[in-house]
C-alpha cells in the first residue's frame, strides 16, 4: 500500500501546473478551473496527508507512548477529513469522467468517511475508546480507498478489461469495510465461543 501512495504522491507533478493529458486530468479543461480547480487540490494534497496521519495513529506504540501527540495528530486528521477531503471529494464526484454510477460512489464514500470521522471523534470525547478505534480504523479503510482504486485500475489495465472504473468506484470501498466488518464479527464469535 505505502509503495501505491509513493506512486499516487509522484504523480502530483502532473498537477502543478496540470497537465490535461495526464491520466486523471484528461478531458477535464474544461470545467477544471474554478471550482474544481480548488476542490481537487484540496484533495490530492490533503488526502495523502490523511493516509500517512491515520498510518500513525493507528499504531498503537505511538498512541502509548505519546497519547497527547495522538490526540492532537488525531484532532488535525479528522479537522482535514471533515473540511477538506470530505468537502472536495463531494465536488468532485459531481464531475466524475466515467458518469452518474461513480459519481454516486464516490460521493458516498465521501459521506461515509466523514461520519466515520466524526463519530470517532465523538467516541474519543465520550471517552469510549474502543469504538473510537473501530470508527477510525473504519475511516481510515475509506481513506484507502484511493490506493485501492489504483490497485483495481492497475489490475484491469493488466487483464485489458474496459468499463471497470464506475464499479470500481464503489468497490474499492465498500470491498476493504465489508471484510473489515466480517473480521471483527468472526472474532466477536471466537471470543464468545470460548
Amino acid at each position: 500500500m505505502l509503495q501505491t501512495t509513493i506512486v499516487v504522491l509522484l504523480t502530483i507533478r502532473d498537477y502543478f501546473p496540470p497537465n490535461f493529458h495526464s491520466d486523471f486530468l484528461n478531458g477535464r479543461s474544461r470545467y477544471f478551473f474554478g471550482a474544481y480547480q480548488w476542490a481537487f487540490y484540496a484533495h490530492i494534497l490533503s488526502g495523502p496527508f490523511t493516509l500517512f496521519a491515520g498510518l500513525v495513529l493507528l499504531s498503537d506504540s505511538v498512541r502509548r507512548r505519546f497519547p497527547a501527540w495522538h490526540r492532537r495528530l488525531g484532532r488535525v486528521q479528522v479537522l482535514c477529513v471533515l473540511l477538506l477531503v470530505t468537502p472536495s471529494g463531494l465536488w468532485m464526484a459531481r464531475f466524475a469522467a466515467t458518469g452518474a454510477v461513480a459519481g454516486v460512489g464516490f460521493a458516498m464514500l465521501a459521506i461515509a468517511t466523514a461520519l466515520c470521522a466524526a463519530m470517532g471523534w465523538r467516541r474519543a470525547v465520550q471517552r469510549r475508546f474502543d469504538e473510537h478505534r473501530q470508527w477510525m480504523l473504519r475511516c481510515y479503510v475509506l481513506l484507502c480507498s484511493a490506493v485501492v482504486l489504483r490497485k483495481i485500475g492497475g489490475l484491469s489495465e493488466i487483464l485489458e478489461v474496459e468499463g471497470t472504473y464506475p464499479i470500481a468506484a464503489w468497490i474499492s470501498w465498500l470491498l476493504p469495510l465489508i471484510v473489515l466488518e466480517c473480521l471483527w464479527l468472526r472474532n466477536r464469535f471466537s471470543t464468545v465461543n470460548r
